[in-house]
This record gives C-alpha cells, sequence and structure tokens, in this order.
C-alpha cells in the first residue's frame, strides 16, 4: 500500500515535467511549420498524451481483462470533456476553433455514440474495429484539409529550433507516458487493495490515470493561455481513444467479455460531449462558470461510480 502512494506520488511529478516540455515544444512546432496550434494540439498533442490509454487498453485486451479496455477508453474520454476541459476553462477561458467546430463536434460526438453501443451490446467484434480505424483515417484526412493555420497563441512564441522543439516535444511525451504507467500502476494497486471491480477501475482509476497527460499538458497550455493547443487536445485525445485505441485493440484482441458496465456510463460520455460542444458554439468559448459546472457534473459522476461499486 505504502509502495503503490510513493507510486501515484512519482508519477505526478512527471506529468507535471512531461506536460511542460510537450507544451513548450509543440507551440514552436506549429509555428516552424506554418500549422495551426489548433491542428499540434489534435493530432502530435492528442494523439502522443493518448499513449497511456493504447497501452493500458491494448495491454489489458491482451491479458484478458476486455472490461478494463473499454472502461480505460470511456473513462479516459469523459475525464476529457467534463474535467479536464472544465478546470482548464475555470483557468482562463477556452476559446473554440471557429472553423472546424462542427468538424470537430461531428467526430467526437460520432466517437462518443459508438462507446454506447459497444456498451449496449457488449462487444467489440473484429469488423466493428476496422470501421473505427477506417473512421479515425477519414478523420485525419478531413483535419488536414480543413487546417487553415489559424486561431494562433496569445502570447510570446518561445524561442527554439526545430530540433530543439521537436526532441523537446518528443522528450515531454516519453515523461508523460512514463508518469502515467506509474500513476496506474500505484492507483490500481490502492484499488485493487479495496476489491474495486474490474469496470469500475477502468472507468476511474485506469481511465483517469491514462487521462494525466492530457490533464497536465492541457493545464499547462491553460496557464500560458494557449487554448488552440489545450482544446485540440482533448479533441484528438478523444477521437484517438475511440477510433484508433480500441480499433487496433479490437482488431488484435476482439472484445467480447465487457460485463460490468452501466448503459449511463455511456449516457454521460454522449452528455458531455454535446454540452461541450453548446458551450463552446455559443460564444465561442467555454467560460469560467460552465467549466465549473463540467468539473462539477464530473466530481457528482465519481460520486455516483464509487456508490456503484460498493453496492
Amino acid at each position: 500500500m505504502f509502495l503503490s502512494i510513493v507510486f501515484v506520488l512519482v508519477g505526478f511529478g512527471l506529468l507535471m515535467g512531461g506536460g511542460e516540455c510537450l507544451v513548450r515544444g509543440s507551440v514552436v512546432i506549429a509555428n516552424r511549420m506554418g500549422l495551426s496550434k489548433a491542428l499540434i494540439g489534435a493530432t502530435f498533442v492528442g494523439f502522443g498524451t493518448s499513449m497511456p490509454e493504447f497501452v493500458a487498453s491494448f495491454g489489458a485486451a491482451a491479458s484478458g481483462e476486455d472490461a478494463i479496455a473499454l472502461g480505460n477508453v470511456v473513462g479516459s474520454d469523459t475525464v476529457n470533456l467534463l474535467l479536464i476541459l472544465g478546470v482548464c476553462s475555470l483557468i482562463y477561458p477556452m476559446a473554440a476553433p471557429r472553423g472546424r467546430l462542427g468538424l470537430d463536434f461531428f467526430f467526437v460526438m460520432l466517437a462518443s455514440l459508438i462507446c454506447l453501443l459497444i456498451i449496449y451490446f457488449g462487444a467489440l467484434p473484429v469488423w466493428a474495429a476496422g470501421v473505427l480505424l477506417a473512421i479515425f483515417v477519414t478523420y485525419m484526412v478531413q483535419l488536414f484539409r480543413s487546417d487553415k493555420g489559424g486561431f494562433e497563441s496569445e502570447v510570446s512564441i518561445i524561442s527554439l529550433s526545430m530540433p530543439t522543439a521537436l526532441i523537446m516535444s518528443i522528450f515531454g511525451i516519453a515523461l508523460l507516458v512514463a508518469g502515467a504507467e506509474i500513476l496506474i500502476k500505484g492507483a490500481t494497486g490502492i484499488a485493487t487493495f479495496f476489491n474495486v471491480p474490474e469496470a469500475i477501475i477502468g472507468i476511474t482509476i485506469v481511465g483517469v490515470g491514462t487521462s494525466a497527460p492530457e490533464l497536465f499538458a492541457s493545464i499547462m497550455a491553460s496557464f500560458k493561455k494557449e487554448n488552440a493547443i489545450a482544446f485540440g487536445n482533448i479533441i484528438g485525445s478523444n477521437i484517438f481513444n475511440v477510433f484508433a485505441v480500441l480499433g487496433i485493440t479490437g482488431l488484435v484482441f476482439p472484445l467480447n467479455d465487457l460485463a460490468g458496465f452501466s448503459i449511463w456510463d455511456g449516457i454521460v460520455l454522449v452528455g458531455a460531449t454535446f454540452a461541450m460542444f453548446v458551450f463552446a458554439a455559443t460564444r465561442e468559448r467555454i467560460s469560467r462558470w460552465e467549466g465549473g459546472l463540467m468539473t462539477a457534473a464530473y466530481i457528482a459522476y465519481l460520486v455516483w461510480l464509487v456508490m456503484r461499486a460498493t453496492t
């Protein structure tokens, strides 16, 4: 138990350092390549910070723990939409990229609805996993076509060379992945000590733990007023989690044993997706009070999960 607590603390330390390096490097990469920070946030940062989700889900499915594999994705996406976006909006109101909001809404809502369907049918067959990967490729093509290099930073650009920025960003991703792995190990050890069910561990401990890179990268971006990177990171991560993580995992290890989920887990995810885009579209930004509402909604959901696990 003591060792698990140490792992949690060390993991958080690595995540803080990784988030700082990744944001600093990605800002420079976006400007050197003439791409918008929204695009860099949705691809390089979003996919990079989602590596723990991929490792956790793939590893869980390989071990026959299908519920943890799916729970990790559902939990991580819910954390991204409610907790991370909520906390970041509390720090600094989150502006939304006007030119891509419709595209983002379509694919993120589709990802959330697919999670709801997987929970409802209780399985992810090989053919469905293949469809998820095809959708992911389609999203990537549309993403680069729609990018116009807009929605830039509100602060001055950090003076770094392209190679240095790339190395810093990769190093940041490595720290985030390592930190998340150590954090998950410690948190799972604590949860197992209290006999928490697999599905709940996946949605809460593993889901929140693998979202820690997104949390720290987005918070660092918010403190630097890099809205495009913070928002794009969350969008890109959610899309990558469902279409790439579940797609690749399902092709290799079909998810057939998905007991322990409630249909409400999927409904909460879909509702969080809808609320996020309603808030983002009203005044093209998510205000502090809206961020507070999203954060409170996640805390309420977390309390319900704990009650569900103990009854």
